[in-house]
């Protein structure tokens, strides 16, 4: 059990925690963003420490490094042990297990999410190391520790698929099976953008022509998110293609049994099935919301009716259903798709438009927490799919924070890092936005989805 004083998490977890609401565009405004160090990996925005997450959700953890992987087998260091160098001392950073990230996140979702709101506002502490992520180095529970395990920081992914993916590996090569990268698009979180910048960097016969999905007869979008995994193996046999997005469908669970998990799997050669990288954009959950009740209100609703509404949607959508856009408005998206989409709709956002006019009155009068019998299972397995993501790229930071696209994908064009897919780019900040109660009661409603940004 994590053990609470002062509304805070004790030092002993390692625990990091972002920055919200107060602090956010203040911080964007006052420092710009860069990608710091952590060992062998890499964690995206580390300045900007409130998009620093708990897990790879946000931070962007990947190795470049080669001769890490082999001095890992000559028995030099592991995968989950890096060294860094804290007040000059040398010391071993070691990754969490995932049960360990797990039983963490779950610990904080249990807080009665005003509680935890205000916790995480708490930037004066600073007891989950911040700092040193400012300076770019791995945070440690204590300096002079030998061994220090971050709780955040999952298993590092096997980086040789990298290497072939950026070396644009022949799917017939003898030495190794092809590799292709399978992007989760959020919507309204730079899934557009990622596909452009695809576009724009890798060969037409590579990446589908609408929006990255995979197309089939009579059908533009073939919905790759609903395929089984023996079609999703064929597609890329018979295809030309490195790369395919899935937006509209939750992530596909089984997909994951096509990423690499030993050295034995990378084996294969021209007879081997294909492996996939995950990769994945995120965003501020509350400012989704406000940008997809902006992009997609064609009946000019209110935010509150929008949300209202999109409840039903969800509640009655099922996979492949012509109801593309059924859950977009859902809160805890993010959790529901990572989740395989096995979280039900919080039942009182069913009366959105009545609980969120009260709450803009009213401010702290309403309660949208989640039973933990709905959102136990779901969350759980929302986290152990995003620890086994190989990237994970903040909306917010894309623009300014390119070198993990360059160092993992070998992307080096980005002149089209941010784009909409028609009209003009929306002011989407919901801090500055709605009003306090309102943005009170949906940072609550979305609380999951906080712990997860």
């Amino acid at each position: 059990m994590i053990r609470r004083s002062k509304g805070a998490l004790p030092l002993d977890k390692g625990t990091i925690i972002p920055l919200t609401r107060q602090s956010k565009q203040e911080t964007i405004t006052k420092r710009r963003s860069s990608t710091g160090a952590c060992g062998g990996f890499y964690i995206y925005g580390s300045v900007l420490c409130y998009i620093v997450v708990c897990i790879v959700l946000i931070t962007t953890i990947f190795s470049t490094n080669e001769s890490d992987a082999s001095t890992a087998g000559a028995g030099k260091s592991t995968p989950n042990e890096q060294h860094n160098t804290i007040n000059g001392i040398k010391g071993t950073i070691r990754a969490a297990p995932t049960d360990r990230i797990v039983e963490t996140l779950s610990a904080l979702a249990r807080l009665p999410p005003a509680e935890l709101r205000a916790m995480l506002a708490d930037a004066t502490k600073d007891p989950f190391r911040l700092e040193a992520l400012k300076s770019g180095e791995c945070p440690s529970r204590h300096w002079f520790e030998e061994v220090s395990v971050v709780d955040w920081l999952p298993t590092r992914r096997m980086p040789q698929i990298s290497q072939w993916f950026k070396t644009r590996n022949d799917k017939n090569d003898k030495e190794h099976r092809p590799v292709a990268v399978y992007y989760e698009h959020l919507s309204k979180a730079g899934g557009t953008s990622f596909c452009k910048l695809a576009q724009s960097n890798m060969p037409r016969k590579e990446v589908p022509d609408y929006y990255c999905m995979p197309s089939e007869r009579g059908k533009i979008d073939a919905r790759i998110g609903s395929w089984k995994v023996e079609k999703v193996k064929k597609y890329f046999q018979q295809q030309t293609k490195r790369l395919v997005s899935n937006e509209w469908e939750p992530f596909n669970l089984d997909f994951l049994a096509l990423q690499p998990k030993s050295e034995a799997d990378l084996s294969g050669g021209k007879d081997g099935d294909i492996l996939l990288m995950f990769v994945t954009s995120i965003r501020d959950p509350i400012n989704r919301l406000l940008s997809a009740h902006k992009f997609w209100n064609g009946r000019d609703l209110s935010l509150e009716l929008y949300l209202e509404e999109k409840s039903r949607h969800a509640s009655q959508w099922t996979i492949g259903s012509e109801d593309f856009l059924g859950n977009v408005g859902r809160f805890n998206f993010a959790t529901w798709k990572f989740s395989g989409g096995t979280l039900p709709v919080n039942k009182k956002q069913f009366k959105a438009e009545k609980l969120l006019s009260k709450a803009k009155q009213r401010p702290g009068t309403v309660d949208f927490s989640t039973p933990e019998s709905d959102w136990q299972k779901p969350f759980e397995t929302a986290v152990r799919t995003l620890a086994r993501f190989d990237l994970a790229i903040p909306m917010e930071l894309m623009s300014d924070n390119r070198r993990p696209l360059t160092d993992m994908l070998g992307w080096d064009n980005f002149e089209k890092v941010h784009v909409v897919n028609m009209g003009v780019v929306q002011n989407s900040n919901a801090a500055n936005v709605l009003p306090a109660g309102e943005f009170d009661a949906l940072w609550d409603a979305n609380s999951l989805d906080m712990i997860l940004f």
